[in-house]
């Protein structure tokens, strides 16, 4: 099971409804030119900005296909974003537990949603979102005049230096590293951290399953750098 995350207004919302299709266009920018005598080729350019799109619904009550653990109110998605588009600020995308592994900032480019009367409460609705990437100018700090520091010999102390403790962390049903990451780094982005950190032992589990290399299994005991 995968994860579909839109961090917006520095607040986690995952979409409760998986779409039955996610579309990942990445346009190119090449170009055709004409050679005296060796005719047509192609010049090959940078790839274009990535745009997703895809459809689903907010459900105004629990069922069985709504994967979302914190499922909100249908109104609260969409005020949430539009409110996002309002501040004229990119949001994170995040999906988790699949090979496709996104975690990108993008802008929202269309967002389309509307009512049926035969299911009122529920909002089906249609998403799409381009990459975006840092385009303004950078300050430069230059460093400090350097300053002579007096140094000073330690002073021995008896006994050794207490040992950092390790944090650990022992999977739960419903677990999943961005939850994980959130719980410890208040930053599900951070997942992959505590990914390479226990990847010897959440590789053996999935060899052979054909699960997603990220999936996990109650009671796993992961160490949380």
């Amino acid at each position: 099971m995968y994860h579909m995350f839109l961090i917006m207004n520095n607040k986690d919302y995952e979409i409760p409804v998986l779409p039955e299709s996610l579309t990942v266009k990445s346009p190119g920018k090449n170009e055709t030119a004409t050679i005296v005598k060796l005719g047509d080729v192609n010049i090959l350019r940078k790839k274009g900005l990535r745009e997703i799109t895809w459809e689903s619904h907010f459900p105004a009550n629990d069922a069985p296909y709504v994967t979302g653990r914190n499922v909100l109110a249908p109104i609260e998605y969409v005020r949430a974003i539009q409110e996002a588009r309002d501040a004229e600020k990119p949001i994170r995308f995040l999906i988790i537990g699949t090979d496709l592994d996104i975690n990108i900032l993008m802008g929202i480019e269309d967002f389309t949603y509307e009512e049926y009367g035969g299911e009122v409460g529920d909002i089906y609705y249609v998403l799409k979102l381009r990459e975006w990437k840092e385009y303004s100018a950078k300050r430069i700090s230059l460093p400090a005049p350097a300053v002579k520091v007096a140094v000073v010999a330690p002073v021995a102390r008896s006994g050794s230096p207490p040992k950092p403790q390790t944090k650990t962390h022992t999977v739960v049903a419903g677990d999943s590293l961005w939850a994980i990451a959130k719980k410890y780094y208040n930053d599900g982005s951070q997942y992959p951290k505590i990914y390479e950190a226990n990847k010897d032992t959440i590789d053996k589990r999935n060899k052979g399953t054909g699960n997603p290399k990220y999936t996990i299994y109650p009671g796993q005991v992961f160490n949380i750098p």
